[in-house]
């Protein structure tokens, strides 16, 4: 089982049942595509306007190092990401005209100033 939520977060326990154990932006894009927009507006909407008080929190701990309650927390709130582009951009759960299930490989190329 999951651990906890941090205490003053257990209103995101809803929402950490279904985000807070997927570890890959993939994973969570996947994970937008199979929800409602119902789901994903709940989500939004419970969150979208207390990000500074979970990263007031999350700021308490070295990034690379977060307990596992706070690790489930953060792994939630990046569930945000693509919670909003359904919200704000989308209006529905999925990319329009994309074929369903679809996924994105991302890559990040170094950059060499010399």
């Amino acid at each position: 089982m999951s651990a906890a939520l941090p205490k003053g977060f257990e209103f995101l326990e809803p929402f950490a049942v279904t985000w807070g154990d997927l570890q890959t932006q993939g994973e969570r894009y996947l994970k937008r595509q199979s929800l409602s927009l119902g789901e994903l507006s709940a989500f939004h909407a419970a969150l979208a306007l207390r990000l500074e008080e979970v990263f007031t929190h999350l700021d308490k701990f070295p990034p690379d190092a977060l307990p596992e309650a706070e690790a489930r927390l953060f792994r939630t709130v990046l569930g945000l990401t693509e919670a909003s582009q359904a919200v704000e951009v989308f209006g529905q759960p999925r990319v329009p005209f994309a074929p369903y299930p679809h996924s994105v490989k991302m890559e990040w190329v170094g950059y060499d100033a010399h």
